[in-house]
C-alpha cells in the first residue's frame, strides 16, 4: 500500500464485491448484527443490497491499492428487528419536518476494514459523501449509528443528534431487551446535517 486513498462512487458491476466486503466487515462486527443471536444475511438479503447499490448509484467506497473500504447504502428475525428499530428512530427523529425537505441522502451502511481502523477513513468517506450529496442536489445527509465509534464520527463532523434510543430500553413484548451489544455500544443515535 502506498498510503493513497481513493474515494469514489461504486459502479453497478462492483456491487457483488462490495456486498461481500460488507458481509465480512460490517455485518460480522456491527453492534446489532454481531450480538446474540448473530445476524446472518441470506442470499436474498445480499441480493437486495446489491440491487440497492445498482439502482441508486450513490454508494461510495475507498480504495487503498487493492484494499477496499465500503460505505453504503421481519419481527421474528434479526434483520427485521434491526430494520424495525431503524424505522422507529427515523420516524421519531422527524428529519423531514425538522429540515423542511422532502428528500434526504441517507447513509445506510458504513464500514471500514478492522485492519484500517484509527485512520479517519470513516470521517473522510462521510465528508466525501456530504460533498457528493450537494452535487446530487440533496439538502440533508442523515445516518443512524448503532456503533459508538460511528456516532463519534458524526459528532466530530458537527452533525446534529436528533434522536437516541438506549438498547437496554428497547424491549420486546415480554419486556426483555432485544439487543445486547457489547460496550461501548449502548444506543442507536440518529444524526443529520444540512448540506
Amino acid at each position: 500500500m502506498d498510503g493513497t486513498l481513493e474515494i469514489r462512487v461504486i459502479q453497478p458491476e462492483e456491487a457483488h464485491k462490495i456486498v461481500k466486503f460488507l458481509v465480512e466487515n460490517f455485518f460480522a462486527h456491527a453492534p446489532l448484527s454481531s450480538c446474540h443471536p448473530k445476524n446472518v444475511l441470506t442470499a436474498e438479503d445480499e441480493a437486495k443490497l446489491c440491487k440497492c447499490i445498482e439502482i441508486y448509484g450513490c454508494s461510495i467506497m475507498a480504495l487503498e491499492g487493492d484494499e477496499l473500504q465500503a460505505d453504503e447504502l421481519g419481527k421474528d428475525n434479526k434483520n427485521g428487528q434491526i430494520l424495525r428499530l431503524l424505522g422507529e428512530v427515523n420516524r421519531d427523529a422527524g428529519i423531514f419536518d425538522r429540515y423542511g425537505v422532502e428528500e434526504i441522502l441517507y447513509l445506510f451502511l458504513a464500514s471500514v476494514a478492522t485492519s484500517h481502523g484509527g485512520r479517519n477513513i470513516a470521517t473522510r468517506m462521510t465528508q466525501e459523501l456530504m460533498r457528493l450529496g450537494k452535487l446530487w442536489n440533496y439538502q440533508v445527509l442523515s445516518m443512524d449509528c448503532s456503533s459508538y465509534y460511528c456516532a463519534r464520527v458524526c459528532e466530530r463532523l458537527g452533525m446534529e443528534c436528533l434522536n437516541t434510543v438506549l438498547f437496554d430500553e428497547y424491549r420486546d413484548d415480554s419486556g426483555n431487551p432485544i439487543f445486547k451489544p457489547a460496550l461501548p455500544h449502548v444506543a442507536m443515535k440518529t444524526f443529520a446535517q444540512r448540506l
